[in-house]
């Protein structure tokens, strides 16, 4: 199977969430919003679900592992995510983020390479399709 290129879409009101506002007025909540698009990154290969490997004692150390953050700021993400629904412990090995279906696309390589194609086109059609100016 070829390579599948995945993304995540941001809603131009994402900032604007009254849980996004909230969690950007605490202290350090800047890199808690980095942390949470992120782990929002990290699930969309998953269809929003994040798996404990057990390469680490637990979930959160384990995503701060892979994410390349602080323990500390990754529970502190994790706690308020759950609390506002945001984060959901499906299992203990499996947490899966509440609103991330809306979020996620995708296109295999063969797809991504065709819309390309079919750019380029349009652009080159309506180049050749310019009107030359007549000469009186």
């Amino acid at each position: 199977m070829g390579k599948r290129y995945f993304w995540l879409l941001l809603k131009d009101d994402f900032f604007s969430q009254k849980e996004i506002k909230m969690l950007r007025r605490i202290s350090g909540g800047d890199t808690f919003t980095v942390i949470y698009l992120k782990i929002l990154l990290l699930s969309i290969r998953n269809d929003g679900k994040v798996y404990f490997d057990g390469i680490a004692s637990n979930m959160v150390e384990e995503i701060a592992l892979e994410i390349d953050e602080d323990v500390e700021n990754v529970q502190i993400t994790f706690n308020y995510l759950q609390q506002k629904g945001l984060l959901v412990f499906n299992s203990d090995d499996e947490v899966e983020l509440s609103n991330i279906h809306s979020m996620i696309g995708s296109e295999t390589a063969a797809a991504s390479r065709m819309r390309k194609s079919r750019s380029k086109k349009e652009i080159e059609a309506k180049r050749n399709n310019v009107t030359p100016q007549l000469h009186h």
